[in-house]
């Protein structure tokens, strides 16, 4: 094996950088907004604080949570995660690390940095020394591995050992599963964003007021909503819950779904101004509940559908054509098996759906301190099924649909080629009489012609020897 030093500084390098950008960017942020606060709303001066702060918040980014007093704050900032791992697949290719050198040396920096950063923190970590260390890695190893795989050739080794392990209808009913359950996802997201969108522009005017109440500043205002949207994707989660029907809560201070949205004693934060009404029209809060089977509908008619997913179609059951695409289909075993590995791609997107949103709702969950606050977000188990459950449903109806359809196609050109096969007999039995008299016809002809013959030669010879006994001796003999 041939140890490549180059690989290892690059790995480690990576890593460096990765942290020294993130850390002391947050760092000079935090400093601003402690800065501007203590100059605007008076007090102490607030800038010490933003070291002890912005490795608190480093921490808090890879889900290691901290307490302060009454404040225990757990909730991840998602917004600064994405942000994170993005910066470390950046840096990866920069540094041309693709190899398990780079990433052994990224990984034991990366670990050691941050446990440094929590060793220097003045705030109770809630997490032991380990477990902090193996929050980090994920998130270093997510990085690292979206940079890395696509350029080391093992994901091209994987689909080529798939390939010839699995036959093709087999590689095409997973991958398809796969691609229908990561659309859902997307879908879901962009819904829950596009509600979160619609809050802001419904909110805007209670969240002005409330840093009126508060006696807030200019500055002071922007750089608090700055530091709001550190949590945008976790509203953009629970607004996916909300959306279909499941609902969040802010501890036991305020619940909201569509149905309810009371709140009693809410901390002042502004962004709190932002949630949600009940919808009192009972015709929207059943279009909004019925997203996910829709969904699950249509991109599941599509699977059937397009050429890219099962090319399922229902004219051309058991009948002929002319390319080799429209010949499968025609053939009804065929498209059964088709139906087949349809239902078990079905199945696989639908598991992934249900673990894709588990994973979301579990990470956008936390605590805004103790007692009453110390459970913020969804209730994974019911919003999961809130979205799970639907789409699957969805999915259901259009495989039942389509093989409803292609059944009723394939007995009804049944019935027709029956009917068909009735009146075959008949018109063999017209068409043998018809061929019968014409054979009979034929045989007549050459007999009539036969005896004109004979007839007609006998006729002559008469007329000949009269003509010649009358020209030859003018007397008639008897």
């Amino acid at each position: 094996m041939t140890i490549r030093p180059r690989q290892w500084l690059n790995g480690a390098g990576a890593a460096l950088v990765s942290i020294a950008i993130y850390s002391i960017s947050l760092g000079f942020f935090m400093a601003l907004t402690l800065l501007v606060i203590s100059m605007e709303e008076g007090g102490d001066n607030l800038s010490q604080l933003s070291i002890p702060l912005s490795e608190a918040i480093v921490l808090l980014s890879q889900g290691v949570g901290f307490e302060d007093g009454s404040i225990k704050l757990t909730i991840i900032p998602l917004l600064l995660t994405l942000l994170l791992i993005a910066l470390i697949r950046s840096l990866t290719l920069r540094f041309s690390c693709s190899s398990w050198e780079a990433y052994c040396a990224g990984a034991i920096s990366w670990v050691t940095l941050n446990a440094i950063l929590a060793q220097g923190v003045t705030v109770g970590l809630l997490d032991s020394i380990w477990l902090i260390c193996a929050k980090t890695l994920v998130v270093f190893t997510l990085g690292f591995a979206s940079a890395a795989l696509p350029a080391s050739g093992i994901w091209g080794t994987v689909v080529a050992a798939v390939r010839s392990r699995a036959s093709a209808p087999l590689r095409t009913a997973s991958s398809t599963g796969l691609v229908i359950g990561g659309t859902l996802l997307a879908c879901y997201v962009l819904a829950g964003f596009v509600t979160t969108v619609i809050w802001t522009v419904r909110g805007h005017g209670a969240m002005l007021r409330l840093f009126d109440l508060t006696g807030m500043q200019s500055g002071s205002k922007v750089l608090t909503t700055i530091c709001s949207l550190a949590w945008l994707p976790n509203i953009c989660i629970w607004a996916i819950s909300w959306l279909f029907g499941s609902g969040f809560s802010i501890g036991d201070l305020a619940t909201f779904s569509l149905w309810t949205g009371r709140s009693s004693g809410l901390p002042p934060l502004p962004a709190f101004a932002l949630l949600p009404e009940p919808v009192n029209n009972a015709t929207w809060r059943i279009v909004l509940v019925s997203i996910p089977m829709a969904s699950g509908f249509i991109v599941g008619s599509l699977a059937l559908l397009l050429h890219r997913g099962f090319a399922i179609r229902f004219a051309d059951v058991n009948g002929t054509g002319k390319t080799e695409g429209e010949a499968a289909n025609r053939d009804l075993r065929s498209t059964l098996f088709r139906f087949a590995y349809a239902a078990g791609s079905f199945c696989l997107a639908s598991v992934i759906v249900a673990l894709g949103m588990t994973l979301l709702f579990l990470l956008s969950n936390g605590s805004l301190g103790r007692q009453r606050l110390a459970h913020v977000g969804v209730d994974i188990a019911d919003s999961t099924q809130s979205v799970g459950r639907p789409s699957a449903l969805g999915l259901f109806v259009a495989w039942v649909a389509a093989l409803v359809v292609v059944s009723g196609v394939f007995a009804v050109r049944t019935v027709f080629a029956r009917h068909r096969e009735q009146l075959a007999p008949t018109d063999a039995a017209a068409g043998s009489t018809s061929a019968d008299s014409d054979a009979e016809t034929a045989a007549d002809a050459p007999s009539t012609r036969v005896i004109s013959l004979m007839t007609k030669p006998k006729e002559d010879h008469d007329d000949d020897n009269t003509s010649t006994d009358t020209t030859g001796s003018g007397i008639r003999l008897p």
